[in-house]
């Protein structure tokens, strides 16, 4: 009997040290997954002609109270538009050269961008980054801004770019989800030793 009980001791130990190293596991590939799914969505390309009005969406039908959204321009990501339910925080500001200067308004429904009166010098890349209560998604417009004469750039020919975070992050997702059935695995092996 006290043999026995011994045995159950070093099985429950066992597996709560199995459970421990698998959850540093978990959370490393999380987080390294997370760091690489920073910037995998694809570029949407946005063409316009000077002095028209441009709609940047973000793809929500309604802002959750718990949401942030923010705007930003260029490579230096400067901020141009947050908003945060919860603090009621509803903003527009202007980059420090004054290239957006009572130019930009949000849908108070969607948080999308509208950039008004379209000039040259809003051509460049926006950062979108929404904050979600479980996830956090990225997304990035291109747009161009072309005179009252040119003709728009032409449209994407579909063809998609694999870059080597977009497979690093498809083995970390493959990786990820071997361990979660390994973790099944193990904990219902030790199950059934224990019972």
């Amino acid at each position: 009997m006290e043999q026995s009980m011994k045995s159950g001791s070093y099985l429950y130990l066992q597996l709560y040290r199995d459970t421990k190293n698998t959850f540093r596991i978990v959370l490393f590939l999380l987080l390294l997954n997370d760091a690489f799914a920073a910037e995998t969505d694809k570029v949407k390309v946005v063409s316009v002609k000077e002095g028209e009005n441009v709609a940047l969406r973000t793809g929500e039908t309604e802002i959750q109270r718990g949401d942030k959204i923010l705007w930003m321009y260029g490579d230096e990501r400067t901020l141009l538009a947050e908003i945060h339910m919860r603090n009621k925080i509803f903003e527009t500001y202007n980059t420090d050269d004054g290239r957006f200067s009572d130019s930009l308004e949000l849908d108070k429904y969607t948080g999308s961008l509208v950039i008004r009166n379209t000039k040259s010098t809003h051509s460049g890349v926006y950062h979108l980054k929404i904050i979600k209560k479980d996830a956090t998604v990225y997304k990035r417009f291109q747009v161009n801004i072309n005179g009252g004469g040119e003709k728009a750039p032409p449209k994407d020919n579909g063809r998609k770019s694999v870059q080597i975070r977009d497979i690093v992050k498809t083995f970390l997702s493959f990786m990820f989800a071997g361990l979660i059935g390994l973790i099944i695995i193990t904990c219902c092996f030790w199950y059934t030793r224990i019972h």
